[in-house]
């Protein structure tokens, strides 16, 4: 006899991982995760080291000194700040938080579906609002939000489009919305967005409206492995989750990294100039080549194989895989005909370059 896993567990499908096993090949290029290609801030790297004399006691609970050099940063209020191991397990506080067998959630169809699966296992239905020209519909989401709804949720830019609502449209999204409804920005790549015409939604939250900044170090800090993620909240939601959060979910290691990651503001200068350099890099490459791109504001880009290109997307990741370049497909986005591209190192661009110009000229 078993024990079963409750009914909204048993109905989710597997979520789905790039396959990154290529037996046989030497040299893989894997652009398939949106990993920074650089290596991190030589800063972050030394604070590793150091942590090395400490890896036997806890790390600090309260996440002190992270918070403050995100709050000196950012030009935060520090008690408005809380970290998390990955912004996924703050996604996860917010849901097991907010969500029941009465509550509805709202997401935007491009955006990260495990979020989708969070809500539903703590028992709220999930409502996906089409993206018919790529971009968030501020009208869809407001008009499907009624009496039930709890959460809103919006990855920005998003992903896989790279794509950036503008700033007047998150505003005006909050203005419309509820009061009692709470939005969530998730800004993983936020960081490489154009500074000048991105909404980081910092002084929404300053206002006292009902807004969750979710943000990211695996992404332009390069520290994925490490786990850190962090949010910027109204205080009665910081309130909440401390109440329900693992105690110590991140090492002291990586504690050490963020904050010298976060204070390196020069590295993050070179990252956002090498990211971008060699993403418009590719797609001027991509488009010269009959594929048809999204401009991004990220570190990836996605693309279709369009009418001028003789393999389909499946094809064209079949015969990149032979090569020793993984791309992630879309295909849990309906997008089948799409293939998303995170920007390498130079070198890795170099042979992606090299590899597609191949298959495709």
């Amino acid at each position: 006899m078993t024990t079963p896993a409750r009914p909204q567990i048993d109905r989710l499908p597997p979520y789905t991982f790039p396959d990154l096993n290529l037996p046989g090949v030497d040299r893989v290029v894997q652009l398939a995760q949106n990993e920074l290609a650089i290596p991190p801030s030589p800063r972050a790297i030394e604070a590793v080291r150091q942590s090395a004399d400490d890896m036997h006691r806890y790390s600090d609970t309260e996440q002190t000194d992270l918070r403050r050099a995100l709050a000196e940063v950012h030009g935060l209020n520090l008690t408005n700040l809380m970290c998390g191991a990955g912004s996924l397990e703050l996604m996860n506080l917010l849901a097991t938080a907010y969500c029941g067998s009465d509550s509805e959630v709202v997401v935007s169809q491009y955006g990260y579906k495990f979020f989708q699966v969070l809500c539903t296992v703590a028992g709220a239905t999930v409502r996906v609002v089409d993206e018919p020209r790529m971009q968030i519909d501020v009208e869809g989401i407001l008009a499907v939000v009624n009496a039930k709804t709890r959460l809103v949720f919006l990855v920005n830019p998003g992903n896989p489009t790279g794509l950036c609502l503008p700033p007047d449209a998150v505003r005006e999204l909050r203005d419309r919305l509820p009061r009692e409804v709470m939005l969530i920005l998730d800004g993983a790549y936020a960081e490489f967005a154009d500074e000048a015409g991105f909404e980081s939604g910092f002084d929404i939250v300053d206002s006292g409206a009902n807004v969750v900044v979710l943000r990211t170090f695996s992404k332009a800090y390069g520290l994925a492995g490490m786990r850190v993620g962090w949010c910027y909240a109204p205080r009665y939601v910081i309130d909440a989750l401390v109440k329900i959060r693992v105690p110590n979910s991140i090492s002291a290691s990586s504690l050490m990294a963020a904050e010298a990651a976060v204070r390196d503001r020069d590295y993050l200068a070179y990252v956002r100039s090498e990211i971008g350099e060699l993403r418009e890099q590719f797609i001027e490459l991509a488009n010269s080549l009959g594929l048809v791109t999204l401009p991004s504001t990220t570190n990836f880009v996605l693309f279709e194989c369009g009418d001028s290109v003789s393999l389909t997307a499946a094809e064209l990741e079949t015969q990149l895989r032979a090569k020793g370049v993984i791309l992630r497909s879309m295909g849990s986005y309906d997008l089948h005909n799409h293939l998303r591209a995170s920007i390498g190192s130079r070198e890795e661009m170099e042979i992606f370059s090299e590899v597609l110009t191949a298959l495709l000229a």
